[in-house]
């Protein structure tokens, strides 16, 4: 048996210190809180099997507990098949990861919440601007542009195009270049946004049983795509921290996966991004065989973002994006960029279900993107200063709750002082406030103590919103908070 428990990887105090997360919170002793955060790590991926942990003594140091409760727990540990000790060697994981479970709506919104209701949108979780922004004159489109010629002088025929017109491509290409991503216009495809570009690139790549890794939290439409694909996802919690690449790379590898999808310049919840230093680890990872999908969705919003594609022209490295979240929700543009020898294997799979992207949203597009360091900047300055008003309100008005996250992006991850955030997103609904729940962005379906607040309506809207969820938080009853207890 201890053959077999040789390790592939050597847990250090600080990495299971970072896996466990807040650990301390919630109900139970601490043993059975220390005891049941490890065992969520190993159902998430972040602990696999034959991996060593560190010795009681290390963890207690690490964690800042006794001796004791780390002997006590890695004890219930091992009783219950997780862990084996090995005299002399340590303690290994033996826990085959189970099936993570898929989340749902919290209790209180699942007959309630309907897309498009009347709910007050003004921090609702889609992350959608407005087009009051944008240049005038980039959205008119007239008969001629439609009929006789886009910009530049390509006549689009019938309106089918399965790539995308081919101004519009060499436009995205040419935004890319000038990001330090070369491009050409080949290696671009049209979507409608990143939702159909990563499904394009799943049902592509993927079959049922594949491994695919994911950083935890991450773009709930991703989850669920990688759920009807039919593959095992493997989380890598990243929490209020930066994207551990390493750790991506090394769960990857470790799980054999197929695919790793990251979203390396803005996290959608926590703003973060790979530092330059961390970046290589995926690039290395692409060159092993493992395809790397990079979710440059929310790059613009990031003043110091590179997507990994500019570090290594690969066809493992795919990457993908939106214009819906810069310019405007309407106006349904995206694209995939990847290696030439790729895109035609991509656009044949596109075609089953879409025969073209719309020709008018597409001649706006290359308005648009003429003045996209324009638009970019407008959008920067509004969610700086939105986000900078919310904290200031937050850390005066509700002292309780805890502002995480980078601080970057079209959105703002506030952890709140209850177990599970889901009773509280369900209450403030009622009082006419929506707002993202923590536990959409995860893939393993356990309780978060997060809620998401989106930036993108305008200062008023936002500034409601929040005064709106003071009152639900001072009205939401008392006995559901989290007494903090002294874990020593």
């Amino acid at each position: 048996m201890e053959a077999q428990l040789v390790s592939s990887h050597t847990v250090n105090p600080d990495e299971l210190r970072l896996l466990l997360g807040e650990w301390r919170t919630g109900s139970g002793s601490l043993v059975e809180r220390l005891t049941a955060a490890i065992e969520q790590a190993m159902e998430r991926g972040e602990l696999l099997e034959s991996w060593r942990l560190p010795s009681e003594r290390s963890i207690a140091s690490g964690l800042g507990i006794g001796r004791s409760t780390a002997v006590r727990s890695m004890e219930v540990l091992a009783a219950r098949g997780s862990v084996e000790r090995v005299q002399g060697a340590g303690t290994f994981v033996t826990g085959t990861r189970r099936t993570p479970r898929v989340p749902s709506l919290p209790p209180g919104l699942r007959s309630k919440y309907q897309p498009g209701d009347s709910t007050d949108p003004g921090i609702i979780a889609a992350t959608v601007p407005s087009s009051s922004d944008l240049p005038a004159a980039a959205l008119a489109v007239t008969a001629t542009e439609l009929l006789d010629a886009t910009p530049g002088g390509e006549r689009p025929g019938s309106g089918y195009n399965l790539a995308g017109l081919a101004n519009t491509r060499r436009s995205i290409a040419s935004m890319l270049t000038c990001q330090d991503v070369r491009t050409a216009p080949e290696n671009v495809i049209v979507t409608t946004g990143a939702t159909q570009s990563l499904s394009i690139i799943f049902d592509q790549m993927l079959s049922p049983g594949d491994t695919v890794v994911v950083e935890s939290p991450t773009f709930p439409p991703t989850l669920d795509l990688l759920r009807r694909a039919g593959v095992e996802i493997v989380p890598v919690r990243t929490g209020d921290a930066t994207v551990d690449a390493g750790g991506l790379a090394r769960v990857a590898l470790k799980s054999h996966a197929k695919m790793v999808v990251v979203m390396s310049t803005c996290n959608v919840a926590t703003g973060y991004g790979l530092k330059s230093s961390e970046r290589q680890f995926l690039v290395e990872l692409a060159l092993t065989g493992v395809t790397v999908v990079d979710d440059c969705t929310l790059n613009d919003y990031h003043p110091l973002s590179q997507p990994l594609a500019a570090l290594c022209e690969h066809r493992n490295i795919i990457t993908v994006g939106s214009f819906n979240k810069i310019y405007w929700g309407g106006l349904r543009m995206g694209w995939i960029r990847s290696h030439s020898n790729l895109v035609q294997s991509l656009i044949r799979i596109k075609s089953k279900t879409d025969a073209g992207s719309s020709v008018p949203s597409q001649v706006i597009l290359g308005k648009l993107i003429a003045h996209h360091d324009e638009i970019v900047a407008i959008r920067r300055k509004q969610v700086e200063r939105r986000a900078a008003s919310t904290t200031d309100f937050v850390c005066r008005e509700l002292p309780d709750w805890t502002v995480e996250g980078a601080g970057i992006g079209p959105s703002m991850w506030i952890r709140l002082p209850v177990r599970d955030s889901a009773e509280f997103v369900s209450f403030a609904y009622r009082t006419g406030t929506a707002v993202g729940y923590g536990g959409m962005y995860r893939s393993d379906g356990r309780a978060s103590q997060h809620i998401r607040l989106t930036l993108t309506s305008d200062d008023e809207e936002v500034a409601r919103g929040v005064s709106n969820l003071k009152e639900a938080w001072s009205a939401f009853p008392d006995l559901r908070r989290t007494r903090q207890r002294n874990p020593f």
